[in-house]
């Protein structure tokens, strides 16, 4: 391995990143690190000396296809309420974005063949963002910000309201949303969810119960 200056090796890293994006979602997970290296125009030397294997790179091409949900979760200062609408916006732009509707695709014909990749997938590009969100929720929670109730059920909660059926409709090729329409659907879900739970963005939450108080969700 050549020694780098940092600004060199991240240009490097980056490029390696850009070509497996483009080649898991175009080949599946089939790609080899020399056509990466190829796509990238670098040594397959130079690909091993940023990611030790190909495991190592899909995680690292999947963690910057699902970048902009991961930044809408920051910074953690910001209330909750803004929180949830930032994650929402960035969710619907996340469903409507061609190449994660194909990544969605390649890793469901995948997965009987590399169930490792598609675990990869749902750890970094879901279960991740829930249980960071889990634990904003928990700590608004602490804050009398937003009814207790189970956070990490909570942010499931949210997470499928976000997602309804417009992901199901575009992986199967049915009529889709246009934007405005899913635009509307990530605000009314955010509306239904903190009226639910009782999120208020400045008062403490109310203490009155609501239905499916004493439940195993509770």
């Amino acid at each position: 391995m050549s020694h780098l200056d940092t600004r060199h090796a991240s240009d490097h890293q980056q490029r390696v990143l850009q070509a497996a994006c483009a080649l898991f979602l175009r080949d599946g997970y089939r790609v080899s690190m020399g056509a990466v290296a190829r796509e990238a125009g670098v040594s397959k030397q130079t690909v091993y000396a940023h990611f030790a294997n190909k495991d190592t790179l899909f995680h690292a091409a999947v963690e910057q296809l699902v970048l902009p949900l991961h930044a809408s979760l920051a910074p953690e200062s910001r209330s909750l309420p803004d929180t949830l609408h930032a994650l929402a916006q960035a969710h619907q732009t996340h469903v409507m974005d061609h190449a994660n509707l194909a990544l969605g695709r390649m890793l469901i014909a995948e997965a009987p063949r590399f169930p490792a990749a598609a675990k990869t997938f749902f750890r970094t590009a879901i279960d991740t963002v829930a249980r960071r969100l889990a634990r904003l929720m928990a700590e608004a929670m602490d804050q009398h910000r937003m009814r207790r109730e189970d956070p990490d059920v909570a942010a499931e909660i949210f997470l499928a309201m976000l997602h309804g059926m417009e992901g199901d409709r575009r992986l199967f090729g049915m009529q889709a949303r246009g934007q405005d329409a899913q635009d509307q659907w990530a605000r009314h879900a955010v509306n239904v969810f903190m009226h639910a739970y009782d999120i208020l963005p400045d008062a403490p939450a109310r203490t009155n119960k609501k239905p499916g108080n004493g439940t195993e969700f509770s």
